[in-house]
């Protein structure tokens, strides 16, 4: 069999978007990397759902999200035409529509709106509920005419090399700046071509959904003004009468994002804590009637699991729905210890739990009783399946069903060890390709980002290729991981203790199952949490002969003045800001054991990564610079946080070339 390269990422296909049509047929969109363009191509394909067939829609690459247009048409924004986007490279605010037919035929253009980014969902024949970042630093260019226009597109143009922030935080991973910008609702109708608000300027939408009738809108968000407002409120608005009606305000609930009518409840997940930013917590599902009252808890989702979670794998691009009505049923994914899994749940009752451990569900949908998932089953990239009566998924599609054909796949090999606080720690081990137990191999450590995230079987290309290279890999899921609840998730105040020593002690287990593994050629890599722990790593044992740390964390506190979640994240996870308790945040932080470390490492940092800013990463490779320590940083310009999972294709290959070609070095893999 061959190896997995690098390279091969060109060959999968990444699904998303997955609906369901009432004649055993479903829409999807597939997304590939373009390595010669440095891009990602997404079309939309029509899926027989009974002999898996899949024709494509569309071919220019450019569909990221549509909207059903009744059950014979889809609409999607894209910009096609040179005319429109030179506009919009000259700073103008547009958004075309094209509408598609299911059947055959060409797209055809059916709107435009002056609006950037924006997303359509169908309310009902010719009425569209629209999704879009509006910029209220923005002068509105579309009211002024000629000569005055003209002046101040060029006006604006001169100021786009100054940034003025005067709010926080003001800038967001993957958003870039986002002062004074917040996603708003709009209504359009086609017919009179009237584009009207729904939101205020100034108010951020976190989520909505429409009422079963289409009668209703329900979102959630708050009207936020320098300080960014981290809860949210909800809301109905009645889409006839235009009447806004509040069912509680932005001061209790914080992560409110998912939303669904179930009877004549208003369901939603969202993380409860007041003005409580240290207390812990994951997200619940809670109800609250349609005309009001006190919201309740539903279900309980964080007790055991976490809502909406999937487990780690650097093979999706976009997603999908996660939550759903239907029936007066409620459906929802949920991370379940290393997978995902779907459930229904009826007001009154337990949630039932429809799939197995055979498929990781990504997202799904549902019509008609027919349950349609998109997942991870086995050592498969991402495909369609449909849900059989007795809980099992069977494949419909075969989008990758060539992409690792002859290749070695090394399936993950189960290690599990109970720690000193009596929890099963779950972790697995990745064979090298012609594995011989008579010679001897490097290993490498790859530590998940977080912590509240997971682990599991789903195909991960960064660790195939590195297992078809000839090493060992191994991973699991340490004290602070997600998919097994608060109580398990729960390290605040206390990083780099008990999650160091499960992943220390599961190196020791590891070493002692597979005797071929040479103590003496270990290597360490990890991104996020992963990169924070791998610079606690550094600090405090000279185990590993390399290290690899990505978009890491060096100290609590310069990450509270510089991270988009600073603010929260700082104050959840280590309990403390450098008002209330510097020395505790500086405890924690890598930063103070640096000059311990030994380790040559590299570090990888994105310039619009604001989730783990950069001067994280630079900090401790001064740091290993200055004592003399083997070091090097590799700086990614215009990549985010999300570089290893959907940064540009040929940024990824280069990522993946930088880490391998550390870690080799010094593990001794030629």
């Amino acid at each position: 069999m061959e190896r997995i390269l690098d390279t091969d990422l060109q060959d999968y296909k990444f699904l998303s978007g997955l609906k369901l049509l009432p004649d055993d047929r479903a829409l999807v969109i597939a997304a590939k990397a373009d390595l010669e363009d440095n891009c990602y191509r997404s079309d939309l394909y029509l899926v027989d759902c009974k002999t898996g067939a899949a024709r494509p829609l569309t071919s220019h690459g450019d569909v990221r999200s549509f909207a059903l247009f009744g059950d014979k048409s889809v609409i999607f924004p894209a910009i096609r035409e040179k005319k429109d986007q030179k506009r919009v490279e000259n700073g103008e605010l547009l958004t075309v529509f094209y509408q598609l037919p299911l059947d055959g035929g060409e797209s055809r253009e059916c709107f435009r709106l002056p609006l950037q980014g924006a997303s359509a969902h169908l309310v009902r024949e010719g009425l569209y509920l629209i999704t879009a970042v509006h910029d209220n630093a923005r002068p509105d260019f579309e009211s002024l005419k000629g000569e005055k226009r003209r002046r101040a597109l060029l006006d604006y143009q001169e100021e786009k090399d100054y940034q003025v922030c005067d709010e926080a935080p003001f800038w967001f991973n993957g958003r870039s700046f986002t002062n004074k910008k917040r996603s708003r609702l709009w209504l359009y109708d086609v017919k009179r071509k009237k584009l009207k608000p729904v939101t205020e300027p100034m108010f951020d939408t976190r989520g909505f959904t429409l009422s079963p009738d289409g009668k209703t809108l329900a979102y959630a968000g708050a009207l936020t003004d320098k300080k960014l407002n981290m809860h949210s409120g909800l809301y109905l608005y009645d889409l006839e009468t235009g009447e806004t009606k509040e069912l509680f305000g932005p001061d209790r609930f914080s992560g409110l994002g998912s939303l669904a009518f179930v009877g004549d409840q208003l369901i939603f997940s969202a993380e409860e804590h007041g003005e409580d930013w240290m207390r812990f917590g994951g997200t619940n599902l809670y109800s609250i009637p349609l005309e009001g009252g006190e919201p309740v808890m539903a279900v309980p989702v964080a007790e055991t699991e976490d809502f909406g979670g999937n487990p780690g794998s650097d093979c999706r691009y976009g997603s999908g729905i996660h939550m759903k009505a239907c029936e007066d049923a409620l459906y929802y994914v949920s991370a379940r210890a290393h997978y995902s899994v779907l459930y229904r749940w009826q007001p009154g009752k337990e949630p039932e739990v429809l799939t197995g451990e055979d498929c990781s569900v990504d997202f799904f949908d549902i019509r008609d009783g027919k349950i349609f998932t998109v997942g991870f089953a086995g050592n498969d990239l991402q495909e369609v399946y449909r849900l059989e009566k007795d809980g099992s998924q069977k494949k419909v599609t075969g989008f990758n069903k060539n992409a690792l054909k002859g290749k070695y796949v090394a399936a993950p090999q189960p290690l599990t060890f109970v720690n000193k606080e009596g929890n099963t720690i779950e972790g697995w081990v990745l064979l090298p390709k012609d594995y011989d137990e008579s010679k001897t191999y490097p290993a490498l450590l790859d530590i998940h980002g977080g912590p509240r995230a997971t682990f599991g079987t789903c195909f991960f290309h960064q660790m195939q290729t590195m297992a078809s290279d000839g090493c060992f890999v191994m991973f699991c899921n340490p004290t602070g991981s997600g998919g097994r609840g608060d109580k398990f998730a729960n390290i605040a105040g206390r990083y780099g203790t008990i999650d160091y020593e499960d992943l220390m002690q599961f190196v020791d287990v590891v070493l002692e199952k597979y005797p071929a593994i040479d103590k003496e050629r270990l290597g360490v890599l990890g991104g996020s949490y992963g990169g924070f722990m791998c610079n606690w790593i550094i600090g405090h044992t000279h185990r590993f002969k390399a290290a690899a740390s990505q978009r890491s964390i060096a100290s609590w506190i310069t990450l509270f003045g510089t991270c988009d979640i600073g603010l929260s994240f700082d104050l959840r996870e280590v309990q403390a800001t450098p008002f209330t308790d510097m020395y505790k945040m500086w405890d924690q932080s890598p930063m103070k054991f640096a000059d311990k470390a030994r380790t040559p490492t590299l570090f990888i940092n994105s310039t619009e990564d604001y989730r783990c800013w950069m001067p994280e990463g630079i900090s401790m490779y001064t740091a290993l610079q200055l004592n003399g320590v083997p070091s090097r940083m590799c700086i990614f310009k215009g990549e985010n946080h999300e570089l290893s999972r959907s940064g540009k294709p040929r940024h990824r290959m280069r990522r993946l070339k930088e880490i391998k070609s550390w870690l080799y070095r010094y593990v001794g893999n030629e």
